[in-house]
């Protein structure tokens, strides 16, 4: 496993309207990424790469920190406080892994993920709780973009 960087979390973002406060997040985050990405090629997993990105960071340069005035997600996004990453998971196994895993995300330091339904080529991950304290929260009003994984049934 290639680890994650703050290069690469920071992307194009990398100027001034990245305070040092979501600096610091960042600083704090990749570190618990990397852990959970150990984590799952300790298990078996290949970590996809995604080809826009060229790194495990999902999305089109919208996956890492998002600067306060991104139109991408919501306006309290935690991308937006660097506490959040989307990983590429095209095929949905980080997913199934990190949902068969809570406890273990837990330990390692992730507060929250999204829910499975809501990313279906992404997981989204989180360093800090929702303030609903549930650890697999639907992030948006929007109804499921796919069906639940077969973990979530079980």
């Amino acid at each position: 496993m290639t680890p994650l960087t703050l290069t690469q979390y920071l992307g194009s973002y990398d100027d001034d309207r990245i305070t040092p406060e979501v600096r610091a997040n960042a600083e704090r985050l990749i570190p618990i990424v990397n852990t959970v990405l150990a984590a799952m090629e300790a298990d078996g997993l290949t970590l996809p790469i995604d080809p826009d990105t060229g790194c495990y960071i999902g999305g089109n340069g919208n996956g890492g920190v998002r600067p306060p005035d991104s139109p991408v997600g919501a306006a309290k996004s935690a991308h937006k406080r660097g506490t959040a990453i989307d990983l590429y998971d095209p095929l949905r196994k980080l997913a199934a892994w990190a949902w068969a895993n809570k406890p273990r995300l837990e330990l390692l330091g992730i507060r929250g993920m999204e829910r499975p339904e809501w990313t279906p080529t992404w997981m989204h991950l989180q360093i800090e709780q929702v303030a609903s304290k549930v650890f697999a929260f639907i992030p948006n009003s929007s109804p499921p973009l796919v069906a639940a994984l077969p973990e979530q049934l079980a």
